[in-house]
């Protein structure tokens, strides 16, 4: 019996070279394939390795025509795997008071989280390599390789001699910021804090395990109260939790550059860059750059007014006394004069430095054409002081300004939601509009409509 020749048209391959096929056309009467005629055609095809002779003898015995099936086997690519870090420590913190199921709100906030000196950070996982491959042509395919990361940077850490290791070298507060971590200082009281210990100022964060009574804190960090803040005042550059609440005496002040969260206010002075969150507001003067919340099935707002620029959701606001309350949103005439006059005074200082620029020109163009210096005339220094000065003044005026602009475009559509009731004396002010509320409303949102302020049932707003 005759042997059935094949030619390369027999042989296929995948897109990525990795296997080979072998197509058999049917025979002719008499003939049949062997083993050594498809090795032959698939040498001429350049295939030169993961050739799987089974099964070609499976194809050849079994009869299998006309279907290509696949004969060779390349060795696909392992690729590494990248370094990467495995921390010890919870690196997200929300640091937002937690509403229980019974309708009550819980204000222990965790803002940060503790390291105690020796404590393991950190531990580094090293790249891994990869493998290379090859095609059934033997054509090298290369692995992608795993890369290593740099070792972590920051403050207040150490790596051991494994070089994988990462422990704390001091007890403080750990942060992470754009994968730098620092483990600073906390300045942590057991008790209460009085005219006893005196007052707290400290570069970083505070944490008072205890009360507050008619003294003053200040952190550049967070401040962190257990207990109640009675006549004392907390001034921080970052949040403010005050698990406890404030009875401010009329001479309390809180104040923030973040967010603040507390139990309840009374009689206090309370001024945020950022969110606030209570119980109860009584008779307190509020200002906040972002939003007010009101967040117990309790919670009110009495007395006082409340001045939250993105907005407030409260559940009640004022009481059957009808005392006066006033609730506000949105920004207030004085936002917009501060920013005429901000934009006055960036004018002014355009206008001052191009004046005394021009006359640097003239003592610029006097030196170089007489070769004398007037880097000591009294002129030139006066106006070289001005120049500085105006530059200095321009910059921090532009910051302000971009700030107060940012501010305002975030209070667009500002309104106030009131899930419960609203009482009499209640006066709702939202940007410029303003109106006062003579009877009882329930479930009801203000909103600015045109120039005035108009209410809504809440439900039919969109509100639960």
């Amino acid at each position: 019996m005759q042997t059935q020749q094949l030619d390369r048209t027999a042989v296929s391959f995948s897109p990525d070279g990795m296997t080979a096929y072998v197509r058999l056309p049917e025979p002719f009467d008499g003939q049949k394939y062997r083993l050594e005629d498809v090795q032959a055609a698939l040498s001429a095809s350049g295939v030169k390795t993961g050739i799987d002779k089974n099964a070609i003898l499976g194809m050849i015995q079994s009869g299998v025509y006309g279907r290509s099936v696949p004969v060779a086997s390349g060795k696909p690519p392992k690729d590494g795997k990248d370094g990467f870090f495995e921390y010890m420590f919870q690196r997200q913190l929300d640091g937002k008071p937690r509403i229980n199921e019974d309708g009550t709100v819980s204000y222990t906030i965790k803002l940060f989280e503790m390291v105690t000196e020796g404590q393991q950070i950190a531990l580094y996982h090293p790249a891994v390599q990869g493998e290379d491959g090859y095609t059934v042509k033997d054509t090298p395919v290369r692995a992608k390789p795993g890369r290593d990361l740099p070792p972590l940077r920051g403050r207040g850490f150490e790596c051991k001699a494994d070089g994988v290791t990462y422990i704390a070298s001091i007890t403080g507060k750990i942060d992470v910021i754009n994968d730098k971590i620092n483990i600073l200082p906390v300045y942590e009281v057991s008790g209460d804090v009085d005219v006893n210990t005196g007052n707290i100022e400290f570069r970083g964060d505070v944490i008072i395990h205890g009360s507050v009574d008619d003294v003053e804190i200040r952190a550049t960090g967070t401040v962190t109260v257990d207990g109640v803040v009675q006549g004392g005042s907390i001034y921080a550059n970052k949040d403010i939790v005050l698990s406890g609440g404030v009875l401010g005496n009329g001479k309390s002040v809180i104040d923030a550059k973040g967010a603040i969260s507390a139990k309840f206010f009374e009689f206090a002075t309370i001024r945020c860059k950022g969110d606030i969150t209570a119980d109860i507001f009584l008779n307190s003067s509020v200002y906040c750059e972002g939003r007010a919340f009101v967040m117990s099935r309790k919670g009110c707002i009495v007395g006082g007014s409340v001045h939250a620029v993105c907005g407030i959701e409260a559940n009640s606001v004022g009481n059957n006394a009808e005392i006066r309350t006033h609730v506000l949103v949105g920004n207030s005439g004085e936002i917009r004069m501060k920013m005429e006059e901000l934009s006055n005074s960036i004018k002014t200082a355009e206008a001052n430095i191009a004046k005394a620029e021009t006359v640097l020109q003239k003592f610029q163009e006097y030196e170089e054409k007489t070769g004398q210096s007037c880097k000591d005339d009294p002129r030139r220094v006066q106006l070289v002081r001005i120049r500085v000065r105006d530059k200095a003044r321009k910059a921090a005026d532009e910051d302000e300004l971009k700030k107060l602009r940012l501010m305002v475009n975030n209070a667009k559509g500002a309104n106030i939601k009131v899930r419960r009731k609203v009482y009499p004396g209640v006066f709702v002010s939202i940007d410029t509009c303003d109106t006062s509320c003579k009877d009882i409303f329930d479930n009801i949102i203000f909103i600015k409509q045109q120039d005035r302020v108009i209410m809504r049932k809440l439900t039919d707003w969109g509100g639960d």
